[in-house]
């Protein structure tokens, strides 16, 4: 099973952002995983059926390391296993890196950010 942090690698080695140092920290990526996952929640509640509880969707906050004193529940690190099938994985690739491009100017203009965002929501209206 891959973990957020395979998510983060993944997408840092498409945007060619694998060398230190990086032009997006850590916390760029975990704040859009957290974005992308409540998207798949609004698109696909199913998504999280395991996670549901007593009829509330409880969508996982991706935090950089577990924080004991958060407020915020449930939450994983990024070490922990993705928490949502596998088939979503790959749409959340395309959203970090469209998000990722968004930033970039110079890409952003070619409109290849605009193609993986739009990706994005087709996979997953499509699964």
């Amino acid at each position: 099973m891959s973990t957020y942090a395979d998510l983060i690698s993944e997408a840092r080695d498409f945007t060619q952002d694998a060398v230190s140092p990086f032009r997006n920290e850590d916390v760029f990526y975990i704040r859009h995983i957290n974005r992308g996952l409540g998207e798949i929640g609004r698109l696909r509640p199913d998504a999280f059926y395991e996670l549901f509880d007593a009829n509330n969707l409880n969508i996982p906050v991706v935090v950089e390391s577990d924080d004991p004193d958060s407020l915020v529940t449930p939450q994983v690190a990024t070490t922990e296993e993705f928490q949502i099938d596998q088939m979503f994985y790959a749409p959340m690739l395309a959203y970090l890196i469209g998000m990722s491009e968004v930033q970039d100017d110079e890409f952003t203009d070619e409109g290849r950010a605009a193609m993986l965002l739009q990706q994005f929501r087709n996979t997953i209206l499509g699964l």
